[in-house]
């Protein structure tokens, strides 16, 4: 059997009862794909549906499914339905002839599918050869596959017991920096060839071993930042501007202020990406017409900073800030200054805890703050409940759909209508996901050893009424709290904590509260302390979607110039 016949190569599947459109698929296909895929075809649905029978007895995998007809088989369904159910990770195209998209029958055919979850996207049949835009589809599709099924290169790998905190702690730090990982039991024989071959025993703490053959014993969240090549140490000069937080806001700060010549330091005490880094699928952001995960969206809009040549701080926590003769001055963890002659604040907001002490023991086994592909694959056959009724909850619990055996959302409110994007509440349908309204999480019970959990009680929010729900994980995406506990009381924040901006620092705490020059007012973005300034979630106001974050962190650098300028005119 030769390389490209390999029995354990994921499958490329094209299905067309045409025999001219199956021809033109599989040519390019074989010619750009076959060392790496099997290249199947099938005559018609029905020849489709059987080879994906077929691959999933022999225990093979498949990866895209490329087909022009959806229309359902009796009693199974189209062969998008059937590979999805078969192999939940597969990704599938619908096959459209060029120019078909003006017309109203195919565009509602593909706007149907996708709301239905049926295809992931539309691939245009190839005109001629080469045909690139053809090549760019399918390898999209691909590359989604392999990042949904964990195929990519694995140069990291975490040794620990995954029903521990720490563990997946490890491996969530990493793959939200972009570094695919894999984890191991460290009773497996796997595990146990790599610690023999480094001579390390494991003495009960998660242990990484790095791409280069290193064991790092339960390193800290800067050791690992440093094994994977990026930087943690502070310039000593003072820079233009200091941006805290690279979530979506802090990022796209830092692209314009860095294209515009400003010497930029960002600073970030956790992932790249913030909380929109742990989504698994952004679907209204622009230009992204398939949806982009948050963690993808942080990496390139990183990488983009990082180009025009902004300068990061990785795992590096602001805990206090002050203004000292026009620079501030910024105390980084675990005792560096840094310095900014201007500030711009986008740490964001973190999930709220619930007030359950009963879940505290399970956080980070099987109680999650948000999801990422890391928990998400693991709730493989398992049952799980979502808790919350925004975006976030609706993403994460279509992206657990994927994997799971139920999944169901718990809302406190009585339907999902107002807080949540309705192309959302229409997949979450076509998934079969759960809804349980007018609830919310009391009290929690671990299994047999309490390792991890088993069910919790909900309570009906205007009865009181309480009952079980059946539960082997919990993920959790309510509520925020806005990061600003490290700012100093001169800027003006609400009840909430969130910081005050603008005109409304003028509305809010009157004249005295802006520290600026009197005859001037706070810019649209500035604190009230001048020079400061708050983009995305932290800000009072902000709507909460990751374009408007991006959007801000655009527009205050604007802003920033100015107090620049003010500041050279000044000196």
């Amino acid at each position: 059997m030769t390389a490209l016949e390999a029995a354990d190569a994921p499958a490329i599947l094209v299905v067309s009862a045409d025999d001219a459109v199956r021809g033109s698929l599989l040519e390019p296909l074989r010619r750009r794909y076959a060392l790496d895929y099997r290249v199947l075809e099938a005559d018609g649905a029905a020849a489709g549906v059987a080879a994906i029978d077929a691959l999933r007895e022999e225990g093979g995998d498949l990866a895209l499914v490329l087909a022009d007809d959806a229309a359902p088989l009796e009693g199974r369904g189209s062969v998008f339905a059937v590979a999805r159910q078969a192999f939940r990770d597969a990704r599938r195209g619908l096959v459209i002839e060029w120019g078909a998209w003006s017309d109203r029958a195919t565009a509602d055919a593909v706007l149907q599918l996708m709301q239905h979850l049926q295809i992931d996207y539309y691939v245009v049949r190839p005109l001629h050869s080469p045909d690139e835009s053809f090549h760019r589809a399918v390898t999209d599709l691909l590359r989604d596959w392999e990042g949904a099924a964990g195929k990519r290169h694995r140069g990291f790998t975490v040794i620990g017991e995954a029903a521990q905190a720490r563990t997946h702690t490890l491996q969530t730090r990493l793959e939200r920096g972009g570094v695919p990982t894999e984890q191991l039991d460290p009773s497996s024989p796997d595990a146990s060839a790599l610690l023999e071959q480094a001579g390390v025993r494991y003495a009960g703490v998660p242990l990484v071993r790095t791409a280069d053959g290193r064991i790092l014993s339960d390193p800290d969240d800067a050791a690992l930042a440093r094994a994977y090549g990026l930087t943690t140490t502070l310039p000593e000069e003072t820079v233009a501007v200091a941006i805290v937080g690279a979530g979506p806001g802090g990022l796209g700060a830092a692209v314009f202020a860095a294209s515009e010549g400003l010497d930029t330091l960002v600073l970030e005490a956790e992932s790249i990406g913030g909380q929109a880094g742990s989504s698994s699928l952004i679907r209204n952001y622009l230009g992204f017409s398939r949806g982009v995960s948050g963690a993808e969206l942080a990496q390139r809009a990183y990488q983009q900073a990082w180009v025009f040549g902004a300068r990061f701080g990785h795992t590096r926590r602001v805990v206090g800030v002050r203004a000292v003769d026009g620079v501030f001055e910024l105390d980084v963890a675990p005792g560096d200054v840094a310095r900014a002659r201007a500030v711009v604040v986008a740490t964001g907001v973190t999930y709220r805890r619930l007030a359950v002490p009963s879940l505290r023991p399970f956080v980070g086994a099987s109680v999650f703050y948000g999801v990422t592909a890391v928990e998400a694959r693991a709730q493989s056959g398992r049952d799980v409940l979502v808790v919350g009724g925004g975006n976030s909850a609706g993403q994460a619990a279509l992206h657990l759909a994927r994997y799971a055996r139920s999944v169901s959302l718990v809302v406190r409110g009585e339907e999902l209508a107002a807080s949540m994007s309705q192309y959302l509440v229409d997949q979450l349908l076509a998934a079969g996901v759960g809804l349980i309204t007018g609830a919310s999480v009391v009290d929690a019970v671990g299994s047999t050893g309490a390792d991890r959990l088993d069910r919790v009680v909900l309570e009906r929010t205007t009865s009181g009424e309480r009952f079980e729900q059946r539960a082997d994980a919990l993920f959790i995406t309510i509520g925020a709290r806005p990061h600003t506990d490290w700012l100093p009381p001169e800027v003006l924040r609400d009840r909430w904590r969130s910081i005050i901006t603008g005109l409304a620092v003028l509305e809010e705490g009157g004249r005295r509260a802006w520290l600026g020059d009197p005859a001037t007012d706070p810019a649209p973005l500035e604190s009230s302390l001048p020079g400061l300034y708050a983009v995305g979630d932290v800000r009072r106001g902000s709507v909460r979607r990751v374009a408007n974050a991006a959007g801000e962190g655009a527009v205050v650098i604007s802003y920033v110039h100015r107090h620049l300028g003010s500041l050279a005119s000044a000196g």
